[in-house]
């Protein structure tokens, strides 16, 4: 072996790490389906402190699907609607939600598996980073039975910040 050459670690084939990509989409789905569900019911200031109802699992079944079914544009509409989370996260959102339809609908044949590995763990990666970011949201939500929205606030509501920068 010659000097200059380097040990590669072991990611996997690129079919597995796309699986794993696909994994964690799907848990980031799941998490951000739930915070949708839990920014409708607790925007509404008559649930304030009050428990979820019997009609949170219709909401959050028909927030996955609307999710599962957006383009990222549409995706990051929903989750920026009720102004609770900063726009740089709904950025990095719809980066990463764009990357992995990029990494699903091409084949780069002049990418190594080891280079393909790295792309689709990279997009792995980000979701988890994003996922856990929402789940300490969701949890806050919960905990409080609140929703406490920052419209008007141009870090959080993306209509004051297009009225702004128009």
């Amino acid at each position: 072996m010659q000097e200059n050459e380097k040990i590669l670690p072991d990611l996997g084939t690129p079919e597995e790490c796309r699986e794993k990509m696909g994994q964690a989409y799907a848990s980031f789905l799941d998490v951000a389906s739930k915070f949708i569900s839990l920014a409708e019911f607790y925007s509404d200031r008559k649930n304030e402190g009050q428990p979820l109802d019997n009609h949170f699992l219709d909401s959050y079944n028909r927030n996955h699907k609307k999710l599962k079914d957006a383009t990222p544009d549409e995706f990051c509409y929903q989750m920026a609607f009720y102004a609770l989370v900063y726009l740089s996260y709904i950025e990095e959102v719809k980066d990463n939600l764009e990357e992995y339809e990029r990494l699903l609908s091409s084949e780069d044949g002049s990418l190594s598996d080891y280079d393909q590995c790295c792309d689709y763990l990279t997009v792995r990666d980000e979701f988890k980073d994003l996922e856990n970011i929402l789940k300490a949201i969701n949890n806050d939500i919960a905990e409080n039975r609140e929703a406490p929205s920052h419209i008007g606030d141009t870090l959080y509501d993306p209509n004051a910040k297009e009225i702004v920068n128009s």
